[in-house]
C-alpha cells in the first residue's frame, strides 16, 4: 500500500487499508451519511465503533457551524457580506 501511495504522489500521511477505511468512514458522515448504514458498511457488531467516525465528523460541524452561523454574523463577529440576502 505505501508503494502506491507515493506512485500516487501521497505524502505526509500513512497510506494503508486502515487509512483508507478512516478517511471513507468521516467524509461519508461528513457528507450526510448516517450512523447506522455507516455501521453496517464498514461491519461494526456495535455503534459503539461507529460512534468514533460520527464524532470526529460532528466535530467538523460544530465548527463549521460557528464560523457561519447567522447568529455570529449578527453579533458582529465575523465581517458583514457586501450584498444583502434576497
Amino acid at each position: 500500500m505505501a508503494g502506491y501511495g507515493r506512485q500516487a504522489g501521497i505524502e505526509g500521511v500513512r497510506v494503508s487499508p486502515h487509512t483508507l477505511r478512516h478517511t471513507f468512514a468521516v467524509l461519508y458522515v461528513r457528507s450526510g451519511g448516517d450512523s447506522f448504514s455507516l455501521q453496517e458498511i464498514l461491519g461494526h457488531s456495535t455503534l459503539e465503533m461507529t460512534r468514533r467516525y460520527v464524532h470526529l465528523a460532528r466535530r467538523d460541524v460544530a465548527e463549521q457551524h460557528k464560523k457561519f452561523s447567522p447568529m455570529e454574523f449578527l453579533a458582529g463577529h465575523r465581517a458583514r457580506m457586501d450584498q444583502p440576502c434576497a
